[in-house]
């Protein structure tokens, strides 16, 4: 039998200053943005979580430092015994009073970079400036967030796939940064709309990956990829997300007798919309493998998988 859960992902807030064109979550904070979850419902989602043994909460969205509660939920986590995590597009922590008020209250960050410049950066997140307050966020939690475990996300499509080497660049570059993860854009909310111009096929992914992670060898930073199967990353298990996955339970707006409520379901792996074709039935690596997003296969079919041989 699994071990139950620990880990808690509550979506604090359903608005976001940013377009980006592989946004996941555009459907929910469209129908949701007028009903954002109140400090009551927050408070009681993490005491009744706390007791039953969850210890690690993730605060997103949206982007969670637009709802005003994000201080005082971060404050009420710690106050439970949670270790705190927070996914940033840099929102408030490019202001410096806002990031050395909150930051001491947050374990983990992961901020949004999806460019090594302004041009590709906010192209990929439909929002000029947005890489000037990424990178202003990226200062103040070196110079206000010490204690804070940095990572980075940056989700990878068409429009930046030429300049992903230069974006690790970037990142590796800075010492504050201690964990570089990779997301391959996933075919929900915006995204499901045009992911046939920006999905990036995974033959090109696996002639690139070696390359990318070449200058993460030996050094302070780890390099992992999110929504790809593992032969895209040349059977080069320690680069996949999806061996670091642990079980959590997702809290969200939900329609509950015609009103909105928050409720929870519970992700026992790191699917997501992700599924192993006929390809890949003699794998040898099927059981270490979430696959391949089901509207990938639909679009280009599965002619670039390459099962692993049995060893």
């Amino acid at each position: 039998m699994s071990a139950p859960p620990r880990r808690l992902e509550l979506h604090l807030s359903y608005a976001c200053g940013q377009r980006c064109a592989f946004c996941s979550e555009s459907g929910r904070m469209a129908r949701w943005r007028r009903s954002p979850p109140r400090g009551e419902e927050v408070a009681a989602v993490l005491l009744e979580r706390r007791r039953a043994g969850f210890d690690h909460v993730t605060f997103t969205g949206g982007e969670p430092s637009a709802h005003p509660l994000l201080p005082a939920a971060l404050a009420a986590a710690r106050r439970l015994g949670y270790a705190t995590y927070l996914t940033t597009n840099g929102g408030r922590f490019a202001e410096e009073e806002y990031a050395r008020r909150v930051l001491p209250r947050v374990d983990e960050l992961c901020l949004s970079v999806h460019g090594p410049d302004a041009a590709v950066h906010d192209a990929c997140a439909g929002t000029p400036g947005s890489f000037a307050r990424a990178m202003k966020a990226l200062e103040n939690v070196r110079r206000h967030g010490r204690e804070v475990f940095l990572l980075t996300n940056t989700v990878v499509t068409r429009r930046n796939w030429e300049s992903l080497a230069d974006t690790l660049g970037l990142l590796r570059s800075r010492p504050e940064v201690r964990h570089c993860l990779v997301s391959n854009a996933a075919p929900e909310g915006r995204a499901a709309r045009a992911y046939r111009d920006l999905a990036v096929p995974l033959g090109a992914w696996r002639e690139r990956v070696p390359a990318l992670a070449r200058p993460f060898a030996g050094g302070g930073t780890a390099l992992r990829f999110f929504g790809l199967p593992l032969c895209a990353l040349g059977g080069r298990r320690e680069l996949s997300n999806d061996a670091h996955f642990s079980p959590r339970v997702t809290v969200e707006r939900r329609s509950v007798g015609g009103r909105p409520a928050l409720r929870g379901f519970l992700s026992r792996d790191a699917g997501r919309g992700r599924r192993r074709p006929a390809a890949c039935r003699s794998c040898a690596a099927r059981g270490e493998c979430a696959g391949v997003f089901d509207r990938y296969l639909k679009l280009f079919g599965d002619a670039e998988l390459a099962p692993a041989e049995a060893r």
